[in-house]
């Protein structure tokens, strides 16, 4: 208990930004699907009814022109 240690601290620093937020009570625009949407999902369907997406997993991507 003799030896003394001084405490250091950090400045306080700005807090995250806050989650971007969607109009309440969307519902999927997909033909007769009543899912109610969540007020953090930006895209207009369900999961279910979602484009299909296929990610890049290696490779470059293919100069345009060719295929």
């Amino acid at each position: 208990m003799g030896s003394e240690q001084a405490i250091r601290g950090s400045r306080p620093q700005a807090l995250p930004r806050a989650s971007q937020k969607f109009p309440e009570g969307r519902t999927c625009k997909h033909a007769g699907c009543t899912t109610r949407l969540s007020v953090y999902n930006r895209r207009d369907n369900c999961w279910a009814h979602a484009e299909m997406k296929v990610p890049r997993l290696r490779g470059r991507k293919p100069a345009p022109g060719a295929a």
